[in-house]
């Protein structure tokens, strides 16, 4: 019977050759005759030698008589030469599925082990969206004394609607509550109608031209931050969330606020120096987009509209325009913040 070291020896003199092809089909087609398949396909004694020996080793002739060799089945061969091997994996997988059972009651004592740890940390990891907004919902609940968030987006009709029921309750119990979000959405009928209620229920919100990303901050002791894969991180090292909270306060700075009868112009011109900032940095429609939580095909608006007011047909023009004018003087704003 075949073993695994003489299956590892035939696949380490490397896979059949061309040559070894065309012996294996002389020998099977057209005549079982050593000496005459060489000269019929033009080969040596000692290269049609060759190729048999590779060919007898896996198995794909056997000797019928002197100098002539019979060809075998590629399928047989194969269960020949890996039957052992079969057998080696079946024996791996059985040690697998062993170690698994063993073990895998252990799992649930490690992960409580390790959640009462992360409680205790200064940093709390939440996988997936869902595990957020519970989490968020628990902390809310706690909240004693102020928020203050910062969004990127405010997110569907949905989910500013269940947001608001969570505001509503921080509201009323007193917490003092502040948030930023991006310029644009007050072309967002559902933003812009979430932003005012929320100003109606006490809240003070404000936009800003660019959202560097999400960050929610709990009596200005716990901050929350997205993780980048669906989840967040709740950080309670007093260090980062002092940190976090100058940040807060810078944006806040730099924001304008929410009111009735906005502030419409005067915040789009904003936006447009913040492309045209982005612009003349070499960004792209795309990087831009992103900045400010808008559409390409908007970002391509504001630019289509600042070459009408400034009178000039090509990117490069805008920017010399925009250059000649010393609208990109202050730039503060735009490093601060992206």
């Amino acid at each position: 019977m075949s073993t695994a070291p003489e299956h590892d020896t035939v696949m380490s003199e490397g896979p059949l050759t061309p040559q070894d092809v065309r012996v294996y089909r002389q020998l099977l087609e057209v005549s079982p005759d050593a000496d005459e398949g060489a000269e019929q396909l033009g080969l040596s004694p000692a290269q049609f030698a060759e190729s048999v020996g590779r060919l007898t080793a896996r198995r794909l002739l056997r000797p019928d008589g002197p100098y002539r060799h019979e060809a075998l089945s590629p399928g047989l061969a194969a269960i020949s030469l890996t039957a052992a091997s079969h057998v080696q994996v079946h024996e791996l997988m059985r040690r697998i599925d062993t170690t698994r059972r063993e073990l895998g009651p252990l799992g649930p004592l490690y992960e409580r082990h390790l959640r009462r740890e992360l409680e205790g940390s200064a940093t709390e990891l939440l996988t997936d969206g869902e595990a957020v907004r519970h989490r968020l919902a628990e902390l809310s609940a706690q909240v004693r004394h102020s928020v203050l968030t910062v969004h990127p987006t405010l997110g569907s009709p949905e989910t500013l609607r269940a947001a608001r029921e969570l505001d509503r309750d921080l509201l009323d119990r007193g917490v003092r509550y502040r948030t930023v979000v991006p310029h644009t959405a007050r072309r967002q009928r559902e933003a812009l109608h979430h932003m005012t209620l929320l100003g109606g229920l006490g809240a003070q919100v404000r936009t800003a031209a660019v959202i560097p990303g999400r960050l929610i901050l709990l009596d200005e002791d716990i901050a929350v931050v997205p993780t980048g894969t669906g989840g967040a991180a709740v950080l309670r090292d007093p260090t980062v969330v002092t940190f976090l909270t100058v940040i807060f306060d810078h944006i806040w700075e730099h924001a304008r606020p929410v009111t009735v009868n906005g502030e419409g112009d005067e915040v789009f011109e904003d936006v447009e120096m913040a492309v045209l900032r982005h612009l003349e940095r070499g960004r792209s429609d795309d990087f831009i987009a992103r900045k400010l939580a808008v559409s390409t095909r908007t970002v391509r608006r504001y630019l289509a509209g600042l070459c009408e007011k400034l009178q000039v047909e090509t990117r490069f023009q805008l920017g010399v325009a925009a250059a000649r004018l010393d609208l990109l003087g202050d730039e503060q704003e735009l490093d601060d913040q992206g």
